[in-house]
C-alpha cells in the first residue's frame, strides 16, 4: 500500500461537460431533520439526480470501474484496473473527493496480476486479484478497512471477476469466470472452467479455507439444460462436446438479504446459477430465454448505415430475438417473494459472432413473418446493410435442423434491464423495460444513441437504492454513459423515473487513446466527461456524509468517478417518466 497516487485529479461539481435530465428540472429541498426527503415523511413518487462531485485517476480505459462505499469512514473504494490497484477515497465532502490511500493489490499478492472488483461490509475489505496468468487460481485479498492492512489471502478459482460480501458479513463470495487462453490455437486452448467460491468468515479470517464450487455436476445434463435456454457451446468452433464444467463463465454475483442464497450471472450461457451458501452448493442452473423484438414495444434499431444522423435514428419491429446476457444483476425481494434484476448488457465469444448478410437464410422460415413486414418483403431485403445486415449475431443458435440455413436470428444481449421471479422452477421473467431506453437515447440524448449493430446500449450495472418507502434501480449504460432510474418497488411494474448523464460526445474514442499513447502522464481522459459507466453503489442516507442518499458511479473510458445526490420528490411534484433533459 503506498499513499499516493500521483495521477490524479479532484474536481468540483463544475468540472467537465455535464447533461443532465431532472423531472422538471427541479430540485427539492431535503429535510433538515432526516435528510431522508421531502418533509412529513416518506410519500416520495420519484426522485431527481444530480452530479455534486467528481474525481479523476488519470487513467484512460480501465481508470475507474467497481465502487464500493464504507459508511462507517466515509470512504469510497475504487477499482483502477488500468493501474492494477484499487484507491480510496475520502468523501467526507462528495463535492470534492479526495485520494488518501492505494491498496495496490497486484504488489500485495505473489502472482497477483491486478484487481477486478472490491466490496466492503463493516469492517472487511475484499479485493478480488486475477493471476498473473489468467488460467492459473485467483485470489480474494482480504483489508481491515480502517489500517488498510492485509489481514488474509486466499485462493481462489481462476479469474476472480466480481467479489460480494454477503449482507450480514459472515461471507464473500466470488465469480470466478475462468476463461479460456486467447492466445492458444483454436481446438486447444487451455479451458479451466468457471466456479464460485464461498469463504466463511463469520469466525474471523484466519486460517480460512475457502471452498470452490465448480459446475461438474451439471455436466451430464446438457440436453436439458439446453432446452431450458441455457447455452452451452464451447470455447471455440472445434469444440463438439462442451460441458457445464469447463462451459460456464460467471460473470457477477449478488447475495440475498438473508445471506443464505447467492444468485451468479452466467453471461456468455444466458444463464443465472443458484448457490446454496450455507451448505456450499450450486442448486440450479436456468436459462433466461430469448426476447422477441418482433412484437410491439420492443422495437430497436439495427443498421449503422445511417450512423451519425441523430435524424435517422429509426427504432422498428424486427424478426429477431435477443439473449438477455445479463452482467450485473441484483437481488429483490418484496413482500416474501425474490426477485433477481439484470442488466442485459450481451456478450460473445470471438468464433460465434457473424452478421445477418453472412448467413445463409431459409426463406421458407421468414417468408410468413415477413408477408406483414412494412420495411421488406424479401430474405434479401432483409439482409440489406440499411436493415438487418450488419446485425452482429450468433452463428450457433437458429439453424434448428443443421442444414446451413438459419430458421431464427439470435442477437447479443437484450437492449434492456429486466425483472425475474424466482420460481420453484427456476426464473420467471416479470418485467423487461423493452425498447425505453434506445428511446430515451433517440428523444433526449442523440449523441449518445450508438452501436446500433452490436449490443446496443450495453447495459453494464444495476444498482438498489431505498429512498423513503420506495425502491430505486440505478441501472448503468456502457455505451451512451448513462444512468437510468427506475422505480422497482413493485417489479413487475416497474417505471421509468429519469436519466444522467455527464458526457461530451464530441470527442470519440480515438481521441483519448491517441492522446494517452502520445502523452500517458499528461493525457486527459476526463476531458470528455464522465464515460462508460462500470459500477454503482447506492448510499443511503443513514450511511451518507450529508445525511441525503448519494449515487457513486464509476466510468472505464474517462477513468472518472461521479457522486451524485439523489433528491426525493413528493407524489404532487411532477409526471414520472415525463422528464425532460436540463443543462447544468
Amino acid at each position: 500500500m503506498t499513499d499516493d497516487y500521483s495521477r490524479r485529479t479532484v474536481l468540483g461539481a463544475t468540472g467537465g461537460v455535464t447533461l443532465t435530465a431532472l423531472p422538471g428540472g427541479r430540485l427539492l429541498q431535503q429535510d433538515p431533520e432526516n435528510g431522508r426527503g421531502p418533509p412529513g415523511g416518506s410519500d416520495v413518487e420519484s426522485l431527481a439526480i444530480e452530479r455534486v462531485g467528481r474525481y479523476e485517476t488519470g487513467e484512460f480505459d480501465g481508470g475507474a470501474e467497481i465502487v464500493a462505499y464504507d459508511a462507517a469512514r466515509s470512504r469510497l473504494f475504487v477499482v483502477n484496473s488500468g493501474a492494477g490497484r484499487v484507491e480510496v477515497l475520502d468523501v467526507s465532502d462528495p463535492a470534492a473527493p479526495e485520494q488518501v490511500a492505494v491498496i495496490d493489490a497486484a504488489g500485495d499478492v505473489p502472482d497477483g496480476g491486478g484487481a477486478n472488483s472490491v466490496d466492503v461490509v463493516g469492517d472487511l475489505v475484499a479485493v478480488a486479484v486475477e493471476n498473473e496468468d489468467p488460467q492459473a487460481p485467483g485470489f480474494i485479498a482480504l483489508y481491515d478497512a480502517s489500517s488498510l492492512q492485509r489481514m488474509a489471502l486466499d485462493e481462489v478459482g481462476p479469474l476472480p471477476d466480481k467479489v460480494t460480501i454477503s449482507p450480514d458479513g459472515n461471507y464473500v463470495l466470488s465469480a470466478n469466470e475462468g476463461e479460456p487462453a486467447t492466445d492458444e490455437e483454436p481446438g486447444s486452448r487451455t479451458d479451466p472452467g468457471g466456479s464460485v467460491s464461498i469463504i466463511d468468515v463469520s469466525d474471523g479470517v484466519g486460517g480460512v479455507q475457502p471452498t470452490t464450487l465448480d459446475f461438474t455436476p451439471f455436466d451430464e445434463q446438457v440436453e436439458s439444460l439446453r432446452r431450458e435456454g441455457v447455452r452451452v457451446y464451447g470455447a471455440s468452433a472445434e469444440d463438439d462436446d462442451p460441458k457445464p464444467s469447463t462451459d460456464f463463465e460467471p460473470e457477477f454475483i449478488t447475495v440475498a438479504s438473508d445471506s443464505e442464497t447467492a444468485f451468479v450471472s452466467l453471461q456468455e450461457n444466458n444463464a443465472i446459477a443458484t448457490v446454496d451458501i450455507p451448505n456450499a452448493e450450486i442448486t440450479d442452473v436456468s436459462g433466461l430465454g430469448f426476447k422477441d423484438f418482433s412484437i410491439e414495444g420492443n422495437e430497436l434499431d439495427t443498421s449503422d448505415a445511417d450512423a451519425g444522423d441523430a435524424d435517422a435514428i429509426s427504432l422498428q419491429n424486427w424478426p429477431v430475438k435477443g439473449m438477455y446476457q445479463p452482467d450485473a444483476i441484483a437481488a429483490h425481494e418484496v413482500a416474501g417473494t425474490q426477485y433477481v434484476l439484470t442488466a442485459n448488457e450481451g456478450d460473445s465469444r470471438d468464433f460465434e459472432e457473424t452478421t445477418v448478410a453472412d448467413l445463409t437464410l431459409a426463406t421458407d422460415a421468414f417468408a410468413p413473418r415477413l408477408s406483414e413486414n412494412p420495411y421488406v418483403d424479401s430474405v434479401e431485403g432483409l439482409q440489406a446493410p440499411e436493415n438487418l445486415g450488419n446485425l452482429a449475431v450468433t452463428n450457433q443458435l437458429g439453424d434448428h435442423d443443421d442444414d446451413g440455413e438459419f430458421e431464427d436470428l439470435y442477437l447479443f444481449g437484450g437492449r434492456s434491464f429486466s425483472a425475474f421471479e424466482v420460481a420453484d422452477d427456476g426464473l420467471e421473467l416479470v418485467y423487461d423495460s423493452g425498447n425505453e431506453f434506445e428511446r430515451t437515447y433517440a428523444e433526449q440524448f442523440p449523441a449518445g444513441f450508438q452501436n446500433a449493430t452490436e449490443s446496443g446500449p450495453e447495459t453494464e450495472a444495476v444498482e438498489l437504492g431505498q429512498v423513503g418507502d420506495r425502491t430505486f434501480a440505478f441501472v448503468g449504460i456502457e455505451r451512451g454513459s448513462g444512468i437510468f432510474v427506475y422505480d422497482v418497488t413493485t417489479p413487475t411494474e416497474a417505471r421509468y423515473v429519469t436519466t444522467v448523464l455527464n458526457r461530451d460526445f464530441s470527442v470519440g474514442f480515438g481521441d483519448l487513446a491517441a492522446e494517452a499513447e502520445a502523452n500517458p502522464e499528461s493525457d486527459e481522459p476526463g476531458r470528455a466527461g464522465d464515460w462508460s459507466s462500470e459500477g454503482v453503489e447506492f448510499i443511503p442516507a443513514g450511511g451518507s456524509p450529508t445525511d441525503a442518499p448519494l449515487l457513486a458511479a464509476g466510468y472505464e473510458v474517462s477513468g472518472t468517478v461521479a457522486l451524485f445526490e439523489v433528491t426525493p420528490l413528493p407524489e404532487s411534484d411532477g409526471e414520472p417518466g415525463a422528464d425532460a433533459p436540463a443543462e447544468d
